[in-house]
């Protein structure tokens, strides 16, 4: 059991309106109660009650400011970061990378742990790797006065915020992640799918800021969607992401691993990159020696790279088009090397080249956030905020 200085089933919920305050706060930073009343549709009294009710509760402050010309000082309220503390942790083929974030999800503290080793199957002991999971959140509750919840990130299939149906790194299949951590824990649980976790953090504190709708990309070791409509996030796709990631780009091209020709996934995978370089350079390679050679001018490595930048450009204004938004968050290991080569912009610019008798125009908002663990468990954490705070 988690040790705290603070007991979060002693915390007092939060009622739908005080939520919707707190939500504006932390994504929208401080305001003043006219402004809050504006955008939430509020009367100043009710503003001003849902103020104190904050104030008084911890989560948010309250200060006079003065106007920079003469008038009455305005009150403008700002939400308090260490208010809730919630533990986010991305679990790996073979580590479980863990941070621990304020309200506002900046990381506090990190730690990682290694994994129980694959049995013969290739499947992680479930058992051990929530005792893990326990003893990293331990590690991280001591960083701070009190833990408030937990957020854990896996790829692959989740289902009701608690079931891996499909962990396809750890090789477990319809496991309820969720209630054993609690139990070990005796802190509030919610597990997601680890694109999803992006998205939603982005939802909060990144595109969504702007645009109410787009879409995530991750590429590195496999390709990972997420989606976010009308400013919800997309639990579950339909088909984890597989009709995208095997989507043709040229039917001249390599064949993936399921055997389709030139299909997004066989450009982009990073397993599949490095299967098409082995074969012809005659020995292993891995991405980053082919990144690597093509930086130096290498015409073979470059001409994967562009291969692989050129479908992803095709891939991001396929999503965007599907979605009908003009934003697509590109994130993973790997997005950094594909989004410098030009090839990428290039394929986008010619999606996006109007016919000559066209007059709507369109530009997309290509956002580029090349990723660590750290960033992934910090998703995870930001799910585990939402959920504390009771967002749906």
């Amino acid at each position: 059991m988690v040790k705290s200085a603070r007991s979060p089933a002693t915390r007092p919920g939060l009622s739908s309106a005080e939520l919707a305050v707190t939500r504006h706060l932390l994504i929208h930073g401080p305001s003043t109660r006219q402004d809050l009343g504006d955008h939430l549709n509020l009367s100043y009294a009710s503003t001003s009650r849902l103020a104190r009710a904050l104030v008084d509760g911890g989560m948010a402050s309250e200060a006079l400011v003065p106007e920079t010309a003469i008038g009455r000082p305005r009150q403008v309220l700002t939400a308090v970061p260490a208010a809730r503390h919630v533990v986010g942790c991305k679990l790996t083929a073979d580590t479980a990378y863990g941070v621990v974030c304020d309200m506002l999800g900046t990381v506090r503290a990190t730690a990682r742990m290694a994994l129980p080793k694959p049995d013969a199957r290739g499947t992680v002991p479930f058992a051990a790797a929530v005792t893990v999971i326990a003893r990293l959140v331990g590690r991280l509750a001591r960083r701070v006065p009190a833990i408030d919840g937990i957020g854990l990130a896996v790829g692959g299939v989740v289902a009701r915020r608690a079931i891996v149906t499909e962990g396809t790194f750890l090789g477990w299949r319809d496991v309820d992640l969720a209630t054993p951590v609690a139990e070990h824990t005796g802190l509030p649980v919610i597990v997601t799918n680890d694109v999803t976790a992006l998205a939603r953090e982005q939802l909060w504190f990144g595109a969504g800021r702007t645009h109410s709708t787009f879409g995530v990309v991750t590429v590195g070791a496999g390709l990972g969607f997420g989606v976010v409509r009308e400013g919800i996030a997309v639990e579950e796709l339909i088909d984890n992401g597989h009709l995208l990631a095997h989507a043709p780009v040229d039917p001249r091209g390599p064949r993936c691993r399921l055997g389709h020709p030139g299909c997004v996934a066989a450009y982009l995978n990073r397993e599949d990159i490095e299967d098409h370089a082995g074969r012809a350079l005659g020995r292993p390679v891995t991405f980053d020696e082919i990144v690597g050679a093509s930086d130096a001018g290498d015409p073979a490595a470059t001409d994967l790279i562009s291969g692989a930048a050129r479908a992803l450009g095709h891939l991001v204004a396929t999503f965007a088009g599907a979605l009908q938004s003009t934003c697509v968050v590109l994130a993973g290991e790997d997005v950094a090397a594909l989004t410098a080569s030009p090839a990428m912009n290039e394929a986008v610019a010619d999606r996006l080249r109007p016919g000559p008798h066209e007059v709507q125009r369109c530009a997309l908002d290509i956002v580029a956030t090349p990723l660590t663990f750290t960033d992934w468990a910090r998703g995870a954490a930001v799910v585990g905020i939402q959920h504390v705070l009771g967002v749906v």
